[in-house]
């Protein structure tokens, strides 16, 4: 029941915050990177700690989600019909759109769900005014952009939203077998079209059959645990300076818009596994080595799975070009970007064309 009111307090975390100096508004500054009123200048340090970040079993995280009731409990939280999302934000507002997919089919939802209370954060260290200058930056770049874009894409809503993620870490055996190519060439005669002898060198495999085994440790594998926020807006925005997570801190929400995890942690760890599996598949076939290879088999095990909850800073941006609206995200550590760009088929049409005019003269000179 103790983690249940730690959740609960996780709920109403997105509150205000009263300066004790002129009974202002405190609120964490991204630029300033400190907790301060805006009114009289008061900072209000806070821990940087993160004694409290620690590995939990997720065997045990599986148990404890089934042994306790849904509760439900009444707090404002906005629940997005159309893509999944699920955010938090402050009681005085009346109406709100999803910041991931910009529909309005947004209600408030009563939560009826036990939530695991986040273990860490990693505070916005790119302000508001800095994702702009990301956007001015990158907007430029890219050739197959139109060029009219720098100029005529009109930025649109910035939000910096805490998201929830689920970091995992498991250790793996695996064993493989499968069969390695080597390429060789052998020299052929045969007899053209006109009658005359000629020879040729013809490419030829070599198999042989090959196995092994190897270990590998997986240290916080990194998913998103939003529905509403795709792993291809989000990863590309990666990595985040994990080793910066610190103390999970109500204070360093408060006037920022924070999700709720929409993907729990057993659907969390099920990607999670297909992404090792694809690394332990990477490995496997490097091991295997060879020109060419066929019949590669895997077999792994898996054990010690453990799981941290942490929410980290993004800047979700869109802006409009020809009157249709295109979505970018801000890493709100770092500062790399990510999104998607109109395109002109002019360019693409231009060098489609000078590459078969290319391949053509190429042809010509050579047959001459």
């Amino acid at each position: 029941m103790q983690e249940f009111e730690q959740n609960q307090e996780y709920l109403e975390s997105v509150l205000q915050l009263p300066c004790p100096s002129c009974g202002g508004e405190l609120s964490y500054s991204a630029s300033k990177q400190e907790i301060n009123c805006n009114h009289c200048g008061f900072v209000k340090a806070f821990e940087q700690a993160n004694d409290m970040v620690q590995e939990k079993s997720l065997e045990s995280a599986a148990q404890q989600m089934q042994q306790f009731s849904p509760k439900t409990i009444q707090k404002k939280v906005i629940d997005c019909g159309n893509c999944g999302a699920q955010i938090m934000i402050q009681d005085d507002e009346v109406s709100v759109r999803c910041n991931f997919c910009g529909s309005e089919k947004v209600n408030e939802k009563a939560m009826d769900q036990n939530l695991i209370q986040p273990q860490g954060i990693i505070p916005f260290m790119v302000d508001k005014q800095s994702a702009k200058d990301k956007f001015s930056e990158w907007i430029k770049k890219g050739w197959f952009k139109p060029n009219k874009l720098k100029t005529l894409a009109a930025l649109g809503d910035v939000h910096g939203i805490y998201v929830p993620f689920w970091t995992y870490d498991a250790k793996t055996f695996s064993n493989w077998t499968g069969e390695a190519g080597f390429h060789y060439y052998v020299t052929e005669s045969y007899t053209d079209s006109e009658g005359n002898s000629k020879t040729r060198q013809v490419k030829k495999t070599r198999w042989e059959y090959r196995s092994g085994s190897f270990d590998k440790f997986f240290d916080d594998v990194l998913i998103v645990a939003s529905k509403g926020l795709p792993h291809k807006v989000i990863t590309p925005i990666y990595p985040y300076e994990l080793d910066k997570v610190i103390n999970y801190n109500n204070d360093l929400l408060v006037g920022w818009e924070a999700e709720i995890y929409s993907l729990d942690v057993m659907e969390g760890y099920g990607v999670a596994d297909e992404q090792m599996d694809v690394e332990i598949r990477r490995i496997a076939k490097s091991q295997l080595g060879g020109d060419t290879q066929r019949g590669l088999r895997v077999n792994s095990q898996k054990w010690g799975q453990t799981f941290k909850h942490i929410i980290l800073p993004v800047w979700l941006c869109s802006y409009i070009y020809n009157d249709k609206t295109y979505q970018f995200a801000v890493n709100g550590q770092t500062g790399k970007i990510n999104g998607s760009k109109p395109v002109s088929w002019v360019k693409v049409a231009s060098l489609v064309l000078f590459i078969i005019v290319l391949i053509a003269v190429i042809y010509v000179a050579s047959n001459q």
